[in-house]
């Protein structure tokens, strides 16, 4: 008995179902996912060394994960910034050369002007390819490719790694604090831990500013610009002994806090001025 036209169709269809069934059934078995730059966790890494041009910043792991600067200033760094920075261990790669394979002055990776050194693992920066947007770079004699994500950040001003906290992060009440001389005020801590204001102000209103100064921060921390002083604030630590001196440098649209001595100026809502500078 003769097969129909119509019945041929359906078979060929049923077929054809099939075999995108099988396709879709074994590609979810085959992973996607691009290789990464390498196989090592971030969390291994405990120092970071970065150069672009002329300058160099260094990075150490405290006992308690915390990201420090130590070079070229001794400051506390932005762990939310260094930790996308660790990222760049596990970038996926798009394509990977031999450095025998590639022009490697004409990709910039002759003599880059920018790396990053991770432990003992140093990682270059060349161009970026125009026509695909991607960053050459470059580990050991591996050339390969990623998303240029990462080299802002390397190429910036170290201010930008620093923590946006006003004081340094500290386990003790109200981070070591002995004295605040501030534009309309001054506030001690007496012998027996008692704070006292030359205002005629209550306690909790002198605990609500030693809290501003303990938990504001900046929203951003750029390279110190010369401007007009407006006026002064002291800040005298005593674990360790310190003496923090910010110059207020601006007030509108927001508040500028310098520390011209350390090349940084902290860039503030100017509501802030009200709570840490001269607080009622």
């Amino acid at each position: 008995m003769p097969v129909s036209g119509k019945t041929l169709l359906n078979i060929f269809l049923f077929f054809i179902v099939l075999l995108l069934a099988a396709i879709i059934f074994y590609s979810e078995d085959i992973s996607t996912d691009l290789e990464t730059l390498t196989r090592i966790n971030s969390s291994t890494i405990q120092s970071i060394g970065i150069q672009h041009n002329k300058n160099k910043t260094t990075l150490t792991k405290d006992a308690d994960q915390h990201w420090h600067i130590t070079s070229p200033i001794d400051i506390a760094a932005n762990d939310f910034r260094i930790n996308t920075i660790l990222k760049l261990l596990n970038a996926p790669v798009h394509k990977r050369y031999r450095s025998s394979e590639i022009d490697m002055q004409k990709i910039g990776l002759l003599d880059p002007a920018t790396s990053i050194t991770f432990n003992n693992i140093k990682i270059s920066f060349g161009i970026t390819n125009p026509a695909t947007s991607l960053r050459f770079i470059r580990i050991g004699e591996t050339i390969s490719t990623i998303q240029d994500v990462y080299s802002p950040l390397l190429s910036s001003h170290f201010s930008t790694l620093v923590s946006l906290n006003l004081l340094p992060a500290d386990k003790s009440t109200f981070p070591g604090l002995k004295k605040l001389v501030l534009i309309n005020q001054t506030l001690n801590k007496d012998d027996k831990g008692f704070w006292h204001s030359s205002l005629n102000i209550s306690a909790d209103r002198i605990n609500k500013i030693l809290e501003h100064w303990q938990h504001d921060q900046a929203f951003g921390v750029h390279q110190y610009l010369e401007r007009k002083n407006l006026g002064d604030v002291f800040i005298y630590r005593q674990q360790p002994v310190q003496k923090i001196h910010y110059q207020i440098t601006d007030t509108d649209p927001w508040l500028i806090l310098a520390r011209p001595e350390i090349g940084l100026e902290y860039h503030l809502d100017i509501d802030a001025y009200d709570h840490l500078i001269a607080p009622q």
